[in-house]
């Protein structure tokens, strides 16, 4: 059941994950140690529960006294006497950016998609052939139209039911192209390109909350650190240095203008900086030992325990009566319930 006090209470949870999480990102060697599959299905996690904020129908009581009775009080006064509770007034508010935002997102996607179909498609064998070898190598048989853009900044893929690899006119070995192209096919295979829309459609949604951007964003970064470790694994250690140099090269090509639009998912759209944590971590993946289970598992029932567990605590149904006695019965002391499921 839907109710604002469960949406309030997985917000607050939610964005406390969040943080959490942006913790262990900053720290090179925490990632290392923990499996980057279990950090990535965290945050998909919370993704997932910010669309579904319902709350259990089973519940107990715990009583508290202070803060959120006086801040449940001020929400369901009217406000400048309009007979509009300011808890109305901030859901219209919500509601109407979200519905802005989410025409601009469906006019942005619309915009790109009639954009890379006005693209020319590449003919070239050499690259058809590495294509074709890797989706052998991971048993798809799903067709990607390579479409060229001389502007380009980097390679990108877009598109869902109809993937699209664009690629910029530069000249490139197969060594590179393999990668480039690997990198971006299993973008696709992953379902990075599903869930960078729905990381969009979040953002939308919740257009006031700076954490849904956080979050988006180490999505984002966790998707390709996830792709570099999967391209990498099966390389040698010559390989993977011409991996991280392929990086590198790409990022000198790249543009700041060509590389903003955030449905993207790109061989390489960050800063400096996140690139050179890309490279750090893949020249240190392969060093360091394969158990990871602990930690991970840790971390992800913290994680659980946060937007799972934690959001089920609201105020309980029966908060009038409780509303009704506060002036009038001094045995209330002003006390709310919190429930619990």
């Amino acid at each position: 059941m839907f109710s604002f006090r469960a949406l309030v209470s997985i917000i607050f949870f939610s964005s406390i994950a969040v943080v959490l999480l942006k913790l262990v990102f900053r720290n090179n060697k925490a990632i290392l140690r923990m499996d980057i599959r279990f950090l990535l299905a965290c945050m998909l996690l919370i993704l997932f529960r910010m669309f579904v904020p319902i709350e259990s129908p089973i519940t107990n009581n715990i009583p508290i006294y202070r803060i959120y009775p006086d801040v449940y009080v001020f929400l369901r006064k009217p406000f400048l006497n309009t007979g509009i509770d300011v808890i109305d007034l901030l859901g219209l508010i919500w509601l109407g950016g979200a519905v802005i935002a989410m025409v601009i997102l469906v006019i942005s996607y619309t915009r790109l998609l009639l954009q890379v179909n006005k693209l020319e498609e590449i003919e070239n064998p050499r690259i058809s052939d590495i294509v074709a070898k890797i989706g052998k190598e991971h048993g798809r048989k799903t067709k990607f139209r390579l479409l060229l853009k001389e502007d380009a900044g980097t390679p990108f893929v877009v598109g869902i039911l109809r993937p699209n690899i664009v690629m910029p006119e530069t000249e490139i070995s197969d060594m590179e192209a393999y990668l480039i192209l690997k990198h971006e096919m299993l973008h696709y295979y992953r379902g990075d390109t599903v869930v960078k829309i729905l990381c969009e459609i979040l953002k939308a949604i919740y257009w006031w909350n700076p954490f849904m951007y956080m979050l988006s964003k180490l999505v984002s970064n966790m998707q390709e650190i996830n792709v570099d470790f999967q391209v990498s694994k099966g390389l040698s250690n010559l390989e993977q240095l011409e991996y991280t140099q392929c990086l590198i090269n790409t990022a000198k090509k790249r543009t700041y203008r060509n590389q903003k639009n955030s449905w993207l998912v790109s061989f390489h759209k960050e800063s400096p900086l996140v690139v050179g944590k890309r490279i750090n971590l893949v020249l240190s993946y392969m060093q360091v030992g394969k158990k990871k289970t602990v930690a991970s598992i840790l971390l992800s029932i913290v994680i659980l325990s946060l937007v799972v567990l934690c959001p089920n605590i609201k105020t309980s149904d029966n908060q009038q009566s409780h509303l009704q006695h506060w002036d009038s019965d001094p045995r209330w002391e002003r006390r709310w319930y919190l429930v619990y499921r």
